[in-house]
């Protein structure tokens, strides 16, 4: 028997389609014998390498939810649904989801899909929830003549209930708190421009919960729109002398607003300050009239109305009012006041973070920060009972940004005798930014006194967590590794805290142990679908064993994790990066490889190893130029990886660019030196040796 010749060879997507049906006819074998995960393990490859083709995804999706694997069936759903589901009441419970999870974009995406299926329908009950929500998503998107498109329907069929099929109970569950829907309502139309529709929607707020003041906010808003500032100061009026305070310092910039366009900005303080006469408890309105006194310079006017809001509100003083002091000072250069206020800032809140702009331009301001930290000395040597707990983390703070490691750790000292109750959680501070500023055997010895001292009995697990992780940044493995292990015994159902010890050993290049430790994590967390950390986990070690196996040139086997991981993250572009990379490097798959590798560069195009692997992938393809485009980017940057620069050199040189090809293979060589990469250094050379004498033969 003769094989039959083929009259064309077949092309390498054509082999893959041919092996996507063979996985999908094992899936088949599989399901009918029972075997659902293996089946919708056969399904989910057959989709990887037909990832054009629906049947496989139509048959993942209703195994993956009959396995109780949610997540998983909802990834493949949500592919499905954007590429050609005819099922709107899908593809709305699928948006209901990306809302949830934040994806607003996709979810917006979904609704238009399911609406435009069911247009002729316009106004059924569930097409105007799904618009109602539409609406809300293209508000928060700032697309105002969207969500007013939106609304107006729902409008429109609230006004003709029996036409649209709504009954007073469906009427009551669409709008939910008629107040705050037809509020939202109105801003939407405010802001497209539709003000008659605004002021009708505003007035249908005020008639469901009556709000005389938020009213006569929006009208004015109204006016302004329409260019009648004085009209507006006029609607105004009734919320300021209802002395409310529910709208913040909007309305007080709608007033400053008016004045503007009416050319009478320098009566604005006086306003505030009359309006503040019997309401000083008004914190928006004292903060706007502090605000307005900083911006025009009139900085000692303004300090003492700062001031005054942190006096009356002693218990929960607002944070602006210590943004609004801070600023005050560093602008003057009040050392010993910015520490002060500083001070009892941090003390309340524990951080910098919230002081904004102004905490971060202390910061950022070098000769202002070595004065606090200059003051905060004095104090510790003339007043040291003076010298609060908040002081003292301030001082630490800088001292630690400015890479001052002793000053930091005297003064996180001083935080703890200042404040004994939250010893724990200045410690735990401490630590993690010893950790972050690469001060490893330093911040072991704050996680390790932590657990000596016992400051975090109800959380031991954590601290044993970034100790070990201290540990083995300070290559002590072996500690390490009995810290993680104690960690993962202080929480023994945590996934996380279980991964510490395999990672540990991992980073210490102990591949043989650590590919024990993850196979075991595997075994442990790997059917947990009920659980968002195991599966993030388990993610993870499938990558670690992933990057393990290519390490010791196992190329089969690092990408058979890559699959894995792929089979229930079919969107985690860097394993669709990794596998199509892993393809192209062997000359394999390259067509499906470079699909993978563009959606990767597309969710990421700063991602320089995205983009080199694009490169590559194009270079494999005989696209030489266009490997080289790609692969300029990815090593425009000076310090740019070797492998990279050896890849720009190959598609250089290919294209015909030999100078070029030269420059790049010589940066390579430069990059390999410096991380003492000797074989590839090697390699690169003899590449540039055979270039050159090919050269020098033309």
């Amino acid at each position: 028997v003769e094989p039959l010749a083929p009259v064309k060879k077949r092309t390498g997507l054509e082999e893959d389609r041919v092996r996507a049906l063979a996985l999908f006819a094992a899936g088949r074998v599989a399901e009918q014998q029972q075997k659902y995960p293996e089946a919708l393990r056969y399904y989910q490859r057959a989709f990887r390498f037909d990832p054009h083709a629906s049947p496989a995804i139509k048959e993942i999706v209703p195994l993956a939810f009959s396995l109780d694997r949610q997540a998983e069936a909802v990834r493949y759903a949500l592919i499905l649904a954007e590429r050609e589901s005819d099922d709107p009441v899908l593809m709305r419970r699928l948006a209901i989801y990306l809302t949830e999870q934040g994806d607003a974009e996709r979810a917006m995406a979904l609704y238009e899909k399911a609406l435009k299926l069911q247009a002729e329908t316009d106004a059924t009950p569930a097409l105007l929830v799904a618009r109602m929500e539409m609406g809300r998503l293209y508000f928060v998107a700032r697309q105002f003549d969207k969500a007013a498109g939106e609304f107006s329907k729902i409008l429109s069929a609230l006004e003709n209930p029996q036409v649209a099929g709504l009954d007073e109970s469906m009427q009551k569950a669409l709008l939910g708190k008629p107040e705050l829907t037809y509020q939202l309502i109105g801003e939407s139309f405010l802001e497209a421009g539709e003000l008659d529709k605004a002021v009708s929607a505003f007035e249908k707020s005020q008639a469901a919960s009556a709000n005389d003041g938020l009213l006569a906010y929006n009208l004015a808003r109204v006016e302004m729109k329409r260019k009648q500032p004085a009209q507006a100061i006029a609607k105004l009026q009734p919320y300021f002398d209802q002395r409310v305070s529910k709208q913040g310092t909007l309305p007080y910039q709608v007033l400053a607003d008016a004045l503007a366009e009416l050319g009478q900005s320098e009566k604005l303080v006086g306003r505030l300050e009359k309006m503040r006469e019997g309401d000083e408890s008004n914190i928006p309105l004292t903060y706007f009239l502090a605000q307005q006194l900083r911006q025009a310079g009139q900085l000692e006017a303004a300090e003492p109305v700062y001031a005054d809001l942190i006096a009356r509100h002693s218990t929960r003083p607002p944070i602006e009012a210590f943004q609004g002091l801070v600023a005050i000072a560093h602008q003057r250069k009040q050392v010993d006041k910015l520490l002060t206020t500083l001070g009892e800032a941090v003390g309340r809140v524990g951080t910098l973070a919230p002081l904004g702009a102004s905490g971060q331009a202390v910061v950022d301001d070098a000769e202002i920060s070595q004065a606090l930290i200059d003051a905060a000395h004095r104090r510790l040597a003339e007043q040291p009972q003076e010298l609060t707990f908040g002081q003292c983390l301030v001082t630490a703070r800088l001292a630690m940004e400015r890479d001052d490691f002793k000053t930091a750790g005297e003064f996180y000292e001083r935080a703890i005798a200042a404040e004994p109750s939250k010893a724990g959680e200045t410690l735990i501070t401490w630590g993690l930014e010893m950790f972050m500023a690469d001060q490893f055997a330093e911040a072991a010895k704050v996680f390790q006194r932590g657990l000596e001292e016992k400051l975090l009995e109800d959380n031991t697990a954590a601290l044993y967590f970034y100790l070990a992780g201290s540990l083995e940044m300070d290559g002590r493995t072996d500690e390490a590794l009995a810290a993680a292990r104690k960690a993962a015994e202080a929480q023994p159902d945590s996934p996380r805290f279980a991964s510490r010890a395999p990672w540990i050993l991992y980073h210490a290049k102990r591949y043989d142990e650590a590919r024990q430790g993850y196979r075991e994590l595997i075994d442990k967390y790997g059917s947990k679908y009920d659980s968002g950390e195991a599966r993030e986990t388990i993610r993870d070690a499938r990558l670690v064993m992933s990057n393990i196996a290519v390490l010791e040139n196992r190329q089969e086997e690092s990408e058979a994790w890559l699959e894995d991981l792929l089979n229930e993250f079919p969107e985690d572009y860097g394993a669709l990066n990794d596998l199509g990379y892993l393809w192209a490097d062997a000359d394999k798959h390259v067509e499906l490889a470079l699909g993978m590798i563009q959606k990767a560069v597309h969710s990421d195009p700063k991602n320089m190893a995205y983009r080199d692997s694009l490169g590559w992938a194009l270079f494999r393809l005989g696209r030489y130029d266009e490997a080289a485009a790609e692969l300029k980017v990815a090593a425009a940057d000076e310090d740019a990886d070797g492998v990279i620069l050896d890849h720009l050199g190959e598609a250089l040189h290919k294209a015909g660019d030999y100078a070029g090809a030269s420059d790049a293979w010589n940066r390579a060589v430069k990059a390999f030196d410096e991380k003492s990469d000797t074989d590839k250094a090697d390699e690169v050379r003899q590449k540039l040796s055979r270039a050159q004498a090919k050269s020098e033969t033309r």
